[in-house]
């Protein structure tokens, strides 16, 4: 999290791609594959494919495996350059489309979605981020690389009823979906040098991972602090095990240094199939049915036939609001907007799970990025990623992690209710994770960022034990509208408890002798040392709190017997025909780890690999 890097200038950016795609209107548009006479409305292709995330793309890919299955994606945004050069390019640019101040100026491959008025946070309205562009949100995170734990799908399993999505079983879409370099010797500073486990790693898949060639020294002091804590080393995040601390994966090009996107992954590479067709800059509008079997999509100008399924890849917010639309959520919902229903599935948008993070900043005498931007340190960045892929813009921040259990000593505090519901988790769920960030962070909103010659930096605590459960509403029968979104963060008196403990946790780790004595300069700098009992920490909790952007859970896996269960455990849609969503949407709940995308890219193999077997 680079907040305060700097954009390459124009004659030191990173070369563009230069791409055609077909649109479903516009005269002029270069023809993308062989069938420029295929774009007259009614065009039948045997998937039609809503969204380019990775859950589309990834579907896309693996059936246009087959030369001769044809494939439709219909995305209403385009590539990411083209709007905002190589800011989905460089690492260090990834805080470029981190805001959570609503009303403001979006990004242009941002949808600009805000949240309802959030009842626990003092009726606070906040941004919440979203990819509209080839690849989603793929191209606007902080390319965190991990699996979950082994516990954590070992539940999934239990509550989807299919044995098949127990960790043992899904690894090899982890792996599937790797391809991982080792950053080059000497890169990293000697005391960044990262341990894994070498059979846990996988080679020639589409997604390249790697660790950053550069590392902030910020993070090789928070890995001090985790030990002094006692958060001990651990090999990794990519062996179904998460307590512990380590250095963060991303996904990251090792050759070039780049971001690498679900686009550069899966659709770039492969843009010339002749089976394969995108059109961007194209909403979908709804599912056409005959009776409860989904015969294709509408757009605003073309109907596209599809022969055998139609996949929604919109994503947390617009799968749920696409099936709505179209007439497949709550009868009583749909009823109130005059929609015609398909299915009356009452879980259709309910059940969202995300997380929220909470930050504590201290001045430190090490260079961090609070110096980025000064001019005696832009030219020499730029020339370094550009030359050696390194410097400071070759990474994505956030390098260095820790997991745990909140300890003995701040879990007496906790209610019976708190303790009843975080014994419910498997043994290695993690409750929290603590990152390194080498910022002043604040509240991400309106803390003013200090204006010295100080280096900041930043530990962050998220939650992973959540008990608040959000939803996914519509405001009218359109997809022109934008969704109502509630993640409904810390509405339960459990989520309060833990925050609290999180932060009186991270205080501890910023008080470890090593760091008073070499690194810290001054008294806590944010929020402040007046910040101290529990009622404080709480007014300050319910003013501050941020999303992390990892919503899941919308329209969830689930048996049938579930009223709440969207899709079964191979992301069909229950009271359908030939209806499948492949995205994060289909999580049960979500998952532990540094961040959901290598969940969504193994949900996504696993259920292409299920489709191409005929399932």
């Amino acid at each position: 999290m680079h907040l305060a890097a700097a954009m390459l200038s124009s004659n030191t950016k990173l070369p563009l791609l230069a791409v055609a795609l077909q649109s479903l209107y516009g005269a002029n548009a270069a023809p993308y594959t062989q069938t420029r006479d295929s774009l007259a409305s009614g065009t039948s292709f045997d998937y039609v494919i809503v969204g380019s995330g990775p859950g589309g793309l990834v579907m896309a890919n693996r059936l246009t495996e087959d030369p001769d299955v044809t494939v439709a994606i219909i995305e209403a945004g385009t590539w990411p350059e083209d709007s905002v050069g190589n800011l989905t390019t460089v690492p260090g640019y990834d805080a470029s489309f981190t805001m959570k101040v609503p009303g403001g100026t979006y990004s242009p491959i941002d949808w600009g979605f805000d949240t309802t008025p959030q009842a626990a946070m003092n009726g606070q309205v906040m941004h919440y981020p979203r990819g509209k562009c080839l690849g989603g949100s793929t191209n606007l995170n902080y390319m965190a690389w991990a699996t979950t734990s082994r516990g954590a799908m070992d539940r999934w399993a239990d509550e989807v009823g299919d044995d098949s999505w127990k960790y043992d079983e899904v690894a090899k879409y982890y792996q599937k979906a790797m391809n991982f370099e080792n950053p080059t010797a000497g890169a990293r500073f000697a005391n960044a040098t990262p341990a894994y486990n070498p059979d846990m790693i996988a080679k020639g898949g589409p997604v390249g991972v790697t660790y950053a060639q550069y590392t902030w020294s910020w993070a090789s002091w928070m890995a001090t602090a985790m030990q002094g804590i006692g958060i001990l080393n651990t090999d990794s995040f990519i062996n179904g095990a998460l307590n512990g601390s380590a250095y963060n994966q991303n996904t990251i090009d090792h050759k070039t240094g780049d971001r690498v996107s679900a686009d550069r992954a899966y659709l770039r590479p492969y843009q010339q199939r002749p089976n394969l067709y995108v059109f961007d800059n194209t909403l979908a509008e709804k599912i056409v049915f005959d009776g409860t079997k989904a015969t294709g999509v509408q757009t605003e100008n073309s109907t596209l036939t599809a022969l055998r399924e139609v996949i929604i890849s919109g994503g947390v917010f617009q799968s749920p609001q696409l099936l709505l639309v179209s007439g497949v959520g709550p009868a009583s919902l749909l009823a109130q907007h005059d929609i015609k229903v398909v299915a009356d599935r009452p879980g259709v948008g309910q059940n969202l799970d995300d997380q929220w993070t909470v930050g504590i900043g201290y001045r430190v005498n090490v260079e961090t990025a609070s110096t980025l931007t000064l001019p005696a340190h832009t030219d020499e960045n730029v020339r370094l990623f550009n030359e050696n892929q390194n410097g400071p813009l070759a990474s994505a921040g956030g390098e260095y992690a820790g997991f745990e259990k909140i300890p003995d000593e701040l879990r007496a505090n906790f209610s019976a209710e708190t303790k009843e519901a975080l014994a419910k988790l498997p043994e290695d769920w993690p409750e929290v994770e603590y990152l390194s960030l080498p910022a002043f962070i604040g509240d991400y909103a309106t803390s003013p960022q200090p204006d010295d010659d100080y280096n900041y930096a930043t530990i962050l605590g998220t939650i992973m034990s959540q008990t608040s459960r959000g939803n996914v509403s519509i405001s009218s029968s359109s997809m022109k509208d934008h969704p109502l979104i509630n993640p409904n963060y810390l509405a339960t008196q459990t989520d309060l408890e833990v925050a609290i403990a999180i932060f009186r946790r991270m205080r501890q780790a910023w008080s470890v002798p090593e760091l008073q004595e070499n690194l810290n300069i001054g008294p806590e700098y944010y929020p402040g040392e007046d910040v101290q009992t529990d009622e404080d920490i709480e007014k300050l909790l319910r003013s501050t709190l941020s999303p992390v952007s990892h919503a899941t859970s919308t329209c969830k896996m689930g048996q049938e017997s579930d009223p709440m269960a969207v899709v079964d455990s191979q992301g069909r849609v229950f009271g359908t025909e030939s209806l499948r969503v492949v995205d994060a949407s289909v999580f049960p709940f979500l998952i532990p780890g540094p961040a959901p995308q290598a969940g969504v890219y193994m949900v996504s193999e696993k259920i292409a690999a299920a489709v191409k077997a005929g399932n």
